[in-house]
């Protein structure tokens, strides 16, 4: 089993620094984060050494989400070498996500 990256506040910036990075951000109370987890875990297997597949925990790392202008959760930023290069909102499909990971990585 891959791991998920767990970012903070503190380590977000280095987290989404290099390559392809995928962050959700989520809320420990929210159903479609929770509908999201199976999913997340897939991609980080799928994509292990090839992107960073990533979570935030938007109420211990308020200021990740705030710099990324999250307002809902779940919400999945995808990064190029640092840069927030395209984003969904709410529970995504395995297929979907991993197509815009696919496309990042061409």
């Amino acid at each position: 089993m891959a791991d998920i990256l767990e970012l903070t506040d503190a380590t977000f910036a280095a987290g989404v620094a290099e390559g392809v990075a995928l962050v959700d951000f989520y809320g420990t109370y929210c159903p479609p984060c929770k509908l999201l987890d199976p999913v997340i875990e897939q991609l980080s297997e799928t994509y292990a050494g090839r992107a960073t597949i990533a979570r935030v925990n938007v109420d211990d790392n308020s200021e990740a989400a705030v710099d990324n202008m999250v307002e809902d959760i779940p919400t999945l930023v995808f990064f190029k070498n640092g840069e927030a290069v395209a984003r969904l909102f709410g529970a995504q499909k395995l297929e979907t996500l991993a197509e815009e990971l696919d496309h990042l990585l061409r």
